[in-house]
């Protein structure tokens, strides 16, 4: 039985897809790049966002060399637009029938936690999350990947068993660490990634709407 869903947040329950390409391409122009449409972006964002960049005509080492300026560039940007962004369609049912079921929701992001509590609030969707696993610095993401060891740390304290949790993301990273972890993997696109990245990852579950996973978990 899941007794806990573990959500990315990025492209997962917030749509942000499209704000969050357009902020990197700021970022990219910033540095000497060649900004990305959204295929492109799709077919190629990675984490660390230093790989993305660097494979789109950033210079590594005056991204390595000024950190801070990256976060502060994309967080400035990002920000205003977000604030327009909706959470992905059904997120809310969703949400609210696991917290009907008692089973426990929380976000692991490469997302800042403020930045996630913030955008929470606004959506009005914060009494369904228990706790937000996230940066708490603004270039963090910029230069590595750290999410599997949050979300370790977290499962350190014994709450669950492997077998009652779920992982749900629009990235492989999520089914790289749920994998890794002996979680159930569900993975969603019109996020971030491309289908075909996905699908390559080999999920457990593939889904095109968040509401499939109350079937899912039914099945559990």
């Amino acid at each position: 039985m899941i007794k806990l869903v573990i959500f990315d947040w990025n492209g997962t329950l917030i749509a942000d897809t499209r704000a969050c390409m357009d902020t990197d391409n700021e970022v990219i122009k910033a540095f000497g790049g060649n900004p990305v449409d959204l295929k492109t972006y799709r077919d190629t964002i990675i984490i660390p966002a230093i790989d993305f960049y660097t494979q789109h005509g950033c210079d590594r080492k005056e991204l390595e060399a000024d950190f801070k300026r990256v976060g502060k560039i994309f967080h400035d940007y990002y920000e205003p637009r977000v604030a327009n962004c909706r959470t992905r369609r059904s997120v809310r049912e969703v949400l609210k029938s696991l917290k009907q079921k008692s089973i426990e929701s929380i976000i692991l992001s490469n997302h800042t936690l403020e930045g996630i509590q913030f955008q929470l609030t606004r959506l009005k969707i914060s009494d369904y999350i228990a706790r937000v696993l996230a940066n708490s610095e603004k270039d963090s993401s910029m230069r590595e990947r750290n999410k599997q060891r949050r979300l370790t740390q977290y499962l350190e304290l014994g709450e669950y068993e492997s077998n009652e949790i779920t992982i749900v993301g629009d990235s492989p990273e999520e089914v790289e660490i749920g994998k890794a972890l002996g979680l159930r993997t569900v993975a969603i696109t019109g996020g971030y990634y491309s289908t075909s990245r996905l699908r390559a990852s080999n999920p457990d579950y593939l889904i095109t709407n968040i509401k499939e996973l109350i079937a899912i978990i039914q099945l559990s």
